[in-house]
């Protein structure tokens, strides 16, 4: 199976799979038939001519598309594939103007390129259909390539190989300025082909001669084929003077490459002979220095010798005077030893008779001691069993607490959650008794407080919350909310921002802290701040809701009311955003609509049930519906006998059916609850005018007094 396999890719795109390509197909064909790398281009060699060369002798061209192929850039920050002498592109053009098989392969998950996004000279590879390897499969994905390119190799290029010669001329014509000289060569056999045939007699049409009369027209054809045979004969000449330049060149090149070669085989040869006669100069020296070693070794062991000689004799002498000295201390030494022996038996005697007193002595104490040890150790198990028993009773009055804890922890929330505070309050305490040293009880208790209004009670057990446990965010968030109900909107807002760095995923601080700037007019700030809380909990009904009542504050009545619908289509029990969106509804006079969100939230049971009748009142006045204002009206001042406003509207829709007298008596309880209300002054002064009492023009002139705009 002959064939060449050319493999394009980009160093800094796919080049570690593009090298186990290469050894996957290296098995299949052989690294004989594969050319990968630039680096293989002979010194000296022209670079885009040897590609051209290389490309045009292969039968398949694999050119393997990574991830950072098409925008892969140079040292400069400039697109590799706007550099003209970019070798990825060199490669492809010449490839694809020879209509060579090429294969995209991508690999590292890349996709193929859009045609609008390649230069001109590829932009035909965006039609060719890819292969792609996939890492997780890449034995198999490149044994399937290997057979698809095997397939191609087995019925690919007849031509090419009846005629060799076509690949080398294409690559010479690939190089610039040769199409001219070919083009000139073209020309000249054109020429001669049309002297040769008009001389035997072949009628052929000649372009610069215009039709004349015969004998000139003779003379003329004579000096054109003279002249184009002169001109033929030239070319033929320069052609093959041209030809003998080149052979001559390229033999010159031969000759010097071979010379250069044969020149780096003796400087070669050279150093490996200088290094062969320095490594013997070297063995010689070394030798020369281990006999000089070995003889004076020799020289000093036989120097050694001559005085180990006296030394022999000196030290027999010795040896002979040291035994006769050892045998007369064994002589006295065996005496001694006798003697010793003597005493030591006497000693021995004595100290086995003390040995048995003592053995004896040993066994009574011993006994004695068992005795007290075993006491000790019953005593022991008795303490420990006892010690156990307490333990486990211990544990289980804890566990016992702790359960008890926990189900007054969860009752009280029910209670809680069903707006019985009082019960919650009385299980919270008694939760705060079994464990004083738990923050969820106070935690809890203090929500209860403030759910109350009693705000100062509530701020006492969120402090020890936090006291027991400071990192707890919830805890700052609460505090923030009884700091609120109590008006004080900054110290609320200080312990909104210590739960956000505590927790800054606490959508509830977001949205409280949002609550206090809004409180404090600040309605942006209050926007930002739900916006946040929405992020972090998209499903959070409050959030949409309190983001309404910022907007319906803006005067934003339509962005309000898409935040009441979100918050209402996320909690369709959520009383306080039916009652925002009423509000919003009544203030673009949208009364029916108004009504019926009040009496959602009424019928939701609302937190503020006198406002939410107060409100559905003014919503019925506005409409004109009078008698179910004032009906509103009447069990807003049920719910809230403090409610000045209430009486004030009543006293408005009383006024507006003519009945002048109610609707003084309930100014005046109005004026009685918020004495230095212009607007209620203004009203009161209108209606006694309209019973006939000139003293309304006093009420008036105080309202004006106290705001000239509620009273014109």
């Amino acid at each position: 199976m002959a064939g060449k396999i050319f493999i394009n890719y980009r160093r800094d795109d796919a080049i570690g799979t593009a090298g186990r390509l290469h050894d996957r197909l290296a098995q299949t064909f052989g690294r004989d038939n594969l050319f990968m790398d630039v680096d293989h281009i002979p010194v000296g060699a022209d670079f885009v001519e040897y590609l051209h060369s290389q490309v045009a002798a292969c039968d398949v061209f694999l050119a393997v598309i990574g991830p950072n192929w098409l925008n892969a850039k140079d040292n400069r920050g400039r697109r590799r594939f706007d550099n003209p002498d970019d070798y990825v592109t060199i490669e492809i053009a010449a490839a694809l103007a020879r209509n060579i098989r090429v294969i995209p392969v991508l690999v590292d998950n890349a996709r193929m390129p859009n045609a609008d996004k390649l230069p001109d000279s590829v932009k035909p590879l965006a039609r060719r259909n890819a292969f792609e390897i996939r890492n997780t499969q890449f034995g198999r994905d490149a044994e399937a390539l290997a057979n698809k390119v095997r397939e191609l190799l087995e019925g690919a290029r007849p031509v090419r190989k009846q005629w060799p010669f076509l690949a080398s001329a294409a690559a010479w014509l690939m190089v610039p300025g040769r199409w001219r000289l070919l083009a000139g060569g073209a020309t000249a056999l054109l020429l001669v082909g049309w002297v040769g045939l008009y001389q035997v007699g072949v009628p052929v049409w000649v372009p610069w001669t215009p039709g004349t009369d015969p004998p000139r027209a003779d003379k003329a054809k004579a000096a054109a084929d003279a002249e184009a045979q002169r001109k033929a004969e030239e070319e033929r000449q320069r052609l093959k003077d041209e030809e003998q330049r080149q052979a001559q060149a390229a033999a010159d090149a031969e000759a010097k490459r071979k010379a250069a070669e044969a020149e780096q085989l003796r400087v070669k040869e050279e150093e490996q002979r200088q290094a062969k006669a320095a490594a013997d100069a070297e063995a010689k020296r070394k030798a020369a220095e281990a006999e000089q070693q070995r003889l004076a070794a020799i020289k000093e062991e036989e120097q050694r010798q001559a005085k180990s000689a006296d030394l022999e004799a000196k030290l027999k002498a010795a040896e002979a005077e040291q035994q006769r000295l050892k045998e007369e201390q064994q002589r006295q030494a065996q005496a001694a030893a006798d003697a010793e022996a003597k005493r030591k038996a006497a000693e021995v005697e004595q100290q086995r008779l003390a040995a048995v007193k003592a053995e004896e002595e040993r066994k009574a104490k011993a006994a004695a001691e068992a005795e007290a040890r075993a006491r000790a150790e019953q005593a022991e198990k008795e303490r420990l069993a006892a010690a156990k028993a307490e333990e486990e009773r211990r544990k289980q009055a804890e566990a016992g607490a702790r359960a008890r804890y926990s189900a007054l922890v969860s009752q009280a929330i029910t209670y809680h959650d069903n707006r019985d505070y009082d019960s919650a309050i009385a299980l919270l305490t008694e939760a705060i008794r079994l464990d004083p040293e738990e923050a969820t009880a106070f935690n809890n208790r203090g929500n209860a407080y403030s759910n109350k209004g009693n705000n100062d009670r509530a701020i006492a057990d969120l402090n020890e919350a936090i006291r027991l446990n400071p990192k707890n965010a919830d805890h700052f968030s609460n505090r923030g909310v009884a700091y609120g109900n109590k008006g004080e909107n900054d110290r609320a807002i200080a312990d909104y921002n210590e739960a956000i760095r505590l927790d800054p995923k606490n959508a509830s601080a977001f949205s409280n802290r949002g609550v206090a700037y809004g409180n404090k007019g600040e309605n942006d700030r209050a926007i930002a701040d739900y916006n946040e809380a929405i992020r972090l909990d998209p499903k959070n009904a409050s959030a949409f809701s309190n983001r309404g009542n910022a907007y319906a504050n803006k005067g934003n009545n339509d962005r309000a009311i898409a935040d009441y619908n979100e918050a209402i289509r996320l909690d369709s029990n959520f009383a306080k955003a039916f009652f925002g969106r009423g509000v919003a509804y009544a203030n673009k006079r949208d009364y029916d609509r108004a009504i019926t969100n009040f009496s959602e939230a009424i019928r939701l049971d609302h937190p503020n049930l006198a406002a939410a009748f107060f409100n559905r009142g003014n919503a019925y006045s506005d409409k004109g519906n009078n008698d179910r204002a004032i009906a509103d009206y009447n069990e807003a001042i049920r719910l809230d006998s403090n409610f000045a406003a209430a009486f004030g509207n009543r006293a408005n829709s009383y006024d507006k059916k003519g009945n002048y007298a109610r609707a003084l008596a309930d100014h005046n309880e109005a004026l009685r609850l918020d004495p230095t209300n212009a607007l209620l002054l203004c009203n009161r002064g209108n209606t006694k005018l309209r019973m006939n009492d000139r003293s309304g023009n006093s009420d008036i002139a105080k309202a004006r007094q106290l705001d000239a705009s509620r009273c014109r």
